[in-house]
């Protein structure tokens, strides 16, 4: 892009082509052409030459004004385009759009419209209105984006007076090019459809028929070469192509995802918004730039189901659609690693999601989703985030809170659509999804969920509607009532009466919606007690649990020592029996969060009628049964999978301990087991909580020094040493170390474990000679008990070699790095993805201690290891690998760079 400036003695010269993030601030001209403008080669000769033709007016112009905006730069597309140049004017009409967006100001100059002789008339005044309207500057194509694009556009009379910008005559504008107004202010041009842009450029005109194409491609945001002599038709034809490709980006190839319904709640019996929905759907089309769609309301009201009607009915027009339940950190951590798993089944080879384990790595994968959604090109995918009701917001403290900043993408493209309860989430086009309007659309939910017809001439049932109000959740739960009871709506209705009036004269319920919910399922709930006693029990007791996710295992614990119903639980055909009971009710759904085995979910507003109606007055005993039916389902790391039922069960976890009291008396291993879970998945706090718990039961029950009481202190040394809280940590790891040089002696591995572990927090604490005795000890005590190369002797020799290290004992790290790096390819090698991280780790050491040493060389062959393995394992484009590949280039350029020691030239590998 060349500039144009004037200087002091009224000297015009052009810039250099100046880079576009190298260019100062300028302003820009709008105008028609005529037939005798300045160009680009006039600039070149002297200013004489060509001040005389009709054009220099408008340049002029240009110059005065933008000096008296204290711009030293601007730009009129006359003379700052050689034209001669056919690269040249290809990048600048594909450029055009970029630089009026990217110009100060925008000044339009009218040239068949006069100053009138009254100008101190104000705008509207229909005697100089009539010819502004009727400007050729109107007509013209080039114009328009020339009107869109920049932030501030002024209009000025041929003779250089201000007429007024494009705020203040936008009514005039609006009129004469039927615009709207969100276009003139600089709305994002993705939030108009396709057919919206093209009726702007009616009835325009350009010079070339092509031009009537060209002039298009900032309005939609898309580059294409410039043939002329391909005709009119043609040049359309093709950026048709190209905004179709623009807006599917590259759909059809590399980010295409199959539909799939994981995740997606049931709508069977839905009853479409047809205003909601078509508000979602002008908000929601897009060039491929973001667009997000918040939906709130109230509990029941049908916001998810709003969401999922959409996703189904538009899915043929996205590249890919993701369901997200984002009501706490487990629910979306799980809810990525599906999304992940979809991927890699349809692109395997996508490096940054290669090698990671979906059950394991919850940081890693969420970036990894994030970051191929942020690929360029990759802009026609759908995400919903479901449940979004504990948001992070200002002045709003919780702990359980969720920033959905930290799970968008962080590219401006693709379609979002985010369900909560709040109208103070700060993103997007807010939806406030009501009751149902009319009479019909809730009639139409009781004939379809019930199974009855010819409800639109039944008094009755319009009176269930009405009394209903219009709550979705509310009318399919009498619905799924009716179906299973063979009663008249009259007689539900007065029924439901009943229940109100008990409910509404013992309970305070908040809002009229909550108390119709509440005798909807009171009535439902009466019921299958006659009909099912045992799915009566298991929904109360579901208090206690989390509302998304109750499977069989989960809780036939309680089945060994409770009551006649718990017994019953033994029997897995007796649970989804009652499961099927509750499901004919519409009390319960089954979900797909994880495939085996079957999960039942309940919607979130019944979850907290069981909690505050159903439990009104809390049962201990439950909530007891409830903590010990998660702990023991907790998984050891042998177990197949184990990472994914911890996931399954840290949201039970959390809601039953959260609201077991003191005097309950869940079993001691209980709270140690829940601890655990929650440490391993990153509950830090959590699991604090329960290990103190476990801790001070046991010192009761066992002693201070049973070996069971020193395990937690064990795992408090950790939990500690995690937190940053080495003080306390210590103090947990020598009260454990005591206990068990007591109990098993001084050479147990046990103790090992925790001398080692000591080591770790002596180094942390920067006291490395106590560090050092204490890896030596539990070195010697390893190699003992377990073997030079075993995994646990191995660790203690590569820690050392990190102490060293830092000591400055350079040739004793080495020795260590490498006796540890023998024994890992003995051990686990190089090759398995799940396995390689430690050998890996010790071959980085080793390149970093070379390096330390001067001996580049050395360091090369170490950091070329480490690349091709993991290139191999992992694929090229894993994040990984482009950090390893980094790595080794910095050191080859050291090296071309002649820095390597005298004696590090001609080297094997020296492993």
């Amino acid at each position: 892009m060349r500039l144009l400036q004037r200087d002091d003695a009224k000297k015009y010269t052009l810039t250099a082509d100046l880079r576009a993030d190298n260019t100062p601030p300028y302003a820009i001209l709008s105008h028609t052409w005529g037939a005798d403008e300045v160009i680009y080669t006039d600039i070149q000769r002297d200013s004489k030459d060509w001040q005389q033709k009709d054009g220099y007016r408008k340049i002029q112009f240009c110059a005065d004004q933008a000096k008296r905006h204290n711009l030293q730069y601007f730009w009129v597309d006359t003379c700052c385009i050689d034209k001669s140049d056919g690269i040249e004017l290809q990048t600048a009409i594909n450029s055009m759009f970029k630089w009026y967006r990217s110009a100060k100001r925008c000044y339009v100059y009218l040239s068949d419209v006069s100053c009138p002789s009254n100008p101190s008339q104000q705008p509207g005044v229909t005697s100089w209105e009539a010819a502004f309207r009727g400007s050729r500057w109107f007509t013209r194509g080039w114009t328009l984006q020339e009107l869109i694009a920049p932030q501030i556009v002024e209009f000025y009379w041929k003779e250089g007076v201000f007429l007024g910008d494009k705020r203040s005559l936008e009514a005039a504008i609006r009129d004469v090019t039927g615009i709207p107004a969100q276009a003139l202010r600089n709305t994002s041009l993705s939030h108009f459809t396709t057919s919206e842009r093209e009726a702007w450029v009616r009835n325009r005109e350009t010079k070339y028929e092509e031009d009537m194409a060209y002039s298009l491609l900032g309005i939609f945001g898309v580059y294409m070469p410039l043939i002329y002599g391909e005709g009119r038709e043609q040049a359309q034809r093709r950026l048709r192509e190209e905004v179709q490709k623009s807006v599917k980006g590259t759909y059809d190839n590399n980010f295409r995802i199959s539909f799939s319904m994981s995740g997606v709640p049931e709508t069977l019996h839905f009853v479409a918004r047809d205003r909601e929905v078509a508000e979602m759907r002008r908000m929601l089309c897009s060039d491929g730039s973001r667009c997000t769609v918040v939906l709130h309301g109230l509990g029941g009201i049908g916001k998810t189901q709003l969401a999922a009607t959409y996703i189904k009915r538009y899915r043929e027009e996205y590249s890919a659609i993701f369901w997200l339940n984002i009501k706490d950190e487990a629910s979306i951590q799980q809810s990525f690693a599906r999304v992940a798993a979809q991927i890699l089944e349809q692109h395997p080879d996508i490096g940054s999601l290669k090698g990671l384990n979906l059950q394991q790595d919850h940081d890693e994968i969420i970036h990894a989703v994030k970051a191929w959604l942020s690929l360029p090109g990759n802009t026609r995918w759908l995400l919903v985030y479901d449940n979004y009701d504990d948001p992070k917001l200002p002045g709003r403290v919780s702990a359980t809170e969720i920033d959905i900043h930290q799970f968008l993408p962080t590219a401006y493209q693709g379609s979002i659509i985010v369900t909560t309860r709040l109208s103070q989430i700060d993103i997007g086009h807010h939806i406030r999804i009501e009751k149902l309007e009319s009479e019909s659309e809730g009639l139409q939910i009781l004939s379809e969920a019930s199974g009855r017809n010819g409800l639109q001439d039944d008094d009755d049932a319009k009176e269930l509607v009405r009394e209903l109000d219009g709550l979705p959740l509310a009318l399919a739960t009498a619905a799924a009532y009716l179906k299973r009871v063979p009663i008249s709506f009259r007689h539900y209705l007065r029924h439901y009466r009943e229940s109100w009036a008990r409910l509404t004269g013992n309970l305070n319920l908040g809002s009229y919606a909550d108390r119709t919910l509440c005798s909807t399922w009171q009535l439902s709930y009466t019921h299958v007690q006659a009909q099912n006693p045992l799915a009566a029990h298991l929904l109360q007791w579901w208090a206690y649990f989390n509302n998304d996710d109750i499977w069989y295992d989960l809780v036939r614990f309680g089945s060994k020592d409770g009551s006649a119903w718990m017994k019953q639980l033994s029997e897995e055909l007796n649970f989804h029996d009652a499961m099927g009971v509750l499901h004919d009710y519409g009390l319960v759904e089954p979900t797909n969060m994880f495939q085996e085995p079957q999960g039942y979910s309940i919607h979130s507003c019944l979850h907290s009628w069981t909690i505050h109606i159903l439990n009104e007055k809390r049962d201990g005993c439950l909530n007891e049964l409830a903590v010990e039916s998660v702990a023991s389902q907790v998984p050891s790391r042998e177990e197949a999978e184990y990472w994914l039922l911890q996931k399954r069960l840290i949201p039970h976890a959390i809601q039953s301990s959260s609201t077991v009291q003191e005097s309950d008396g869940p079993s001691n291993w209980a709270f140690h087991s829940l601890g655990y879970l929650c440490a391993v998945q990153g509950k830090l706090g959590e699991a604090e909580k329960m290990y103190l718990r476990a801790l001070q039961g046991y010192e009761r029950a066992l002693g201070p020094d049973h070996t069971s009481t020193l395990n937690i202190v064990n795992n408090l040394g950790i939990l500690y040493a995690e937190q940053e809280k080495l003080g306390e940590a210590e103090k947990m790891y020598l009260r454990a170390l005591q206990g068990y040089e007591r109990a098993l002696g001084p050479d147990h591995t046990s103790t090992l474990n925790i001398v080692n572990n000591l080591g770790s927090l002596y180094d942390d604490q920067e006291k490395l000679g106590e560090a050092e005795k204490m890896y030596l000890r539990a070195l010697h005590g390893h190699e003992i008990a377990l073997g030079p190369d075993h995994t646990s002797t191995l660790r203690t020799v590569n820690n050392l070699g990190l102490l060293y290290a830092e000591q400055g004992k350079l040739g004793e790290a080495e020795k260590m790095y490498l006796r540890a790096l023998h024994g890992y390819e003995r051990a686990i090698g190089l090759t398995n993805v799940t396995t390689y991280r430690p050998a890996i780790n010790t071959l980085q050491h080793l390149g970093s201690l070379s390096s330390k040493q001067g001996r580049l060389s050395h360091a090369r062959l170490y950091y070329q290891r480490v690349y091709d393995s993991l290139e191999q394992l992992l694929g090229p484009s894993h994040q990984s690998v482009a950090s390893a590949r980094h790595t080794l280039q910095l050191t080859n350029s050291a090296i071309d760079d002649g820095i390597f020691s005298s004696d590090d030239q001609h080297l094997t590998d020296p492993t």
